[in-house]
């Protein structure tokens, strides 16, 4: 009997096991590790399920990636650019309104310095304050509304850490048209020369010795006087301790007399899920892009990814391509669209705003996730709260961006299992 059972092979299970050691195994539901950092090849063309690239602010967590994917990388700049009213704006959008009409441009810097504060109870009180009507209203409330299928003043504030406040220079040097950069920590990142970014999850399942049980779903946990087990219509595992690393949700399910109010608790977690629309080309690049970001609410998706920037292996010679991304509601209309529909939708909304011809398209796919993006909904921390406790008092870590329903990078997940490693190694030696 290993001593840790991690449910969920994902970059937080991989993670966890390698900062763990020899004493733990991963039990994944499917046959491949890698969960949101899973990559997929088509007719020559690699994509990632949704835009990745490899930064960080935490260098001790950067250096550790660095090392472990050493001699695999590419250093890129980041080039992306928002589309709006038929032109490239220089992303993050308050950095490019030199490009904006001059009224749209004289808007957002008026209202960036003579910004009256308002009562801060939401995440559209947060733009507003922070940002100022102009740039509020043209990008910033329709893009988020659209990327969360959720009213911002719906939203909490606790994720807006991963939005800088613009200093008013950059705004005004932004305005007259003078060079300036936002989001400096991901001006320059990593990303892998080929293979796409699950060579990361890759790298970490290549250094934790096999142990790892594929095909093996968390159907159903029972706790013993000695630890837990882990059981399916296949068999069973046993463990001393548990470490969730899959979402919360299929733990709760997988528990049994679980108390209503936790239940409810559960249930009332919201989030998004993705679905990626792969265009490949038979034509080279046009624009000297990574990504860019869409507000329309009449354009299915709301970021392109330029796959073929990473690198020559990204595409076939002479070829290109994009990666759209399209968020919506587990179940709802645009979830349940046919993928020939969702590719048909695409390559409809790319021709519309100018970027291809129906005739340069070679090849489509289409990958979806169930379990995407955490949403920040006003009722998000207290219910989490009440989630956390419960498997606090059955002695279960959790760890992971649908485990602990944190909207983290793949950097903040493996800081969460190092951190999450030692305390359960500093209590098992303290045991």
């Amino acid at each position: 009997m290993k001593e840790i059972g991690i449910l969920g092979g994902g970059v937080a299970g991989l993670s966890l096991a390698h900062f763990l050691g020899e004493h733990s195994e991963i039990l994944e539901k499917s046959s491949h590790a890698g969960g949101l950092c899973r990559s997929f090849e088509k007719d020559g063309f690699t994509f990632d399920l949704g835009g990745h690239i490899l930064f960080s602010k935490d260098q001790e967590i950067l250096n550790f990636e660095l090392s472990l994917l050493e001699g695999k990388l590419n250093k890129l700049r980041r080039a992306s650019a928002c589309w709006f009213k038929n032109r490239f704006v220089k992303y993050p959008f308050e950095n490019g309104l030199a490009s904006l009409d001059k009224e749209d441009a004289y808007n957002c810097l008026l209202n960036f310095i003579q910004n009256p504060q308002r009562p801060q109870h939401n995440f559209e009180d947060w733009i507003y304050n922070t940002f100022g009507k102009g740039l509020a209203e043209l990008y910033l409330l329709p893009y988020n509304k659209k990327v969360w299928k959720t009213e911002p003043s719906a939203m909490d504030m606790q994720w807006v850490e991963r939005i800088p406040k613009p200093p008013v220079e950059d705004i005004i040097k932004s305005a007259m048209g003078l060079e300036t950069e936002g989001y400096i920590h991901q001006l320059h990142f990593y990303y892998p020369k080929s293979g796409g970014f699950q060579t990361l999850p890759t790298s970490l399942e290549e250094n934790i010795d096999g142990r790892i049980n594929k095909n093996f779903a968390a159907d159903r946990l029972v706790r013993t006087d000695t630890g837990w087990i882990v059981a399916n219509k296949d068999g069973e595992k046993r463990y001393e301790k548990i470490i969730c690393a899959m979402p919360i949700f299929e733990l709760i399910k997988s528990l049994g007399d679980v108390p209503p109010e936790v239940e409810r608790a559960c249930w009332g977690l919201v989030y998004n899920s993705l679905s990626v629309v792969l265009i490949g080309l038979n034509r080279p690049r046009k624009h000297d892009l990574v990504s860019c970001f869409f507000p329309q609410s009449d354009i299915i998706f709301h970021r392109v990814v330029f796959q073929d920037y990473f690198g020559k292996n990204y595409a076939p010679e002479g070829c290109s391509s994009m990666l759209c991304e399209i968020t919506s509601r587990h179940g709802d209309e645009l979830w349940s669209m046919s993928e020939d529909k969702l590719c048909e939708r695409v390559i409809d909304d790319l021709c519309r705003q100018g970027f291809i011809d129906k005739s340069e398209v070679v090849t489509t796919a289409v990958q979806r996730t169930k379990y995407a993006y955490p949403v920040y909904d006003l009722r998000r921390e207290k219910n989490l709260q009440i989630v956390k406790e419960y498997c606090k008092e059955l002695g279960i870590e959790l760890c992971g961006r649908f485990a602990e329903f944190q909207y983290d990078n793949s950097d903040q997940v493996i800081r969460s299992a190092k951190t999450v490693s030692a305390r359960v190694l500093q209590e098992a030696g303290a045991g």
